[in-house]
């Protein structure tokens, strides 16, 4: 069954344990793309997201759909999308992603 957290210590402290919930990664992910010059996210409707978090076994995977800006290298805008999410979720959090999905969905002229 997935969880809606990652737990982030394995032992049980005097204080507790530390989990982050998916949210927090989804809206990490967001300001990341939002914040990219060639890349936008895709606007989807009011059922489904561009960027999904899916927490399987306390392995993080996201899957985001993009739009490359027109004239922009698409392998070289999805291999900085894929990083910047993953050094930036890894600064934040200190959780490394062990997935990360891009699929471009569109082009934005």
């Amino acid at each position: 069954m997935a969880l809606d957290y990652v737990i982030l210590n394995k032992e049980n402290t005097q204080n507790g344990l530390i989990a982050i919930n998916k949210s927090v990664f989804q809206s990490i992910a967001e300001i990341t793309i939002d914040d990219l010059e060639n890349a936008e996210r895709s606007e989807k409707g009011s059922f489904s997201k561009a960027v999904v978090v899916r927490i399987s076994d306390n392995r993080l995977l996201i899957d985001t759909d993009i739009h490359v800006r027109y004239g922009a290298n698409i392998n070289a805008t999805c291999e900085q999308v894929q990083n910047r999410i993953y050094e930036n979720i890894l600064f934040m959090t200190g959780f490394k992603a062990s997935g990360i999905s891009v699929k471009v969905t569109g082009f934005e002229i």
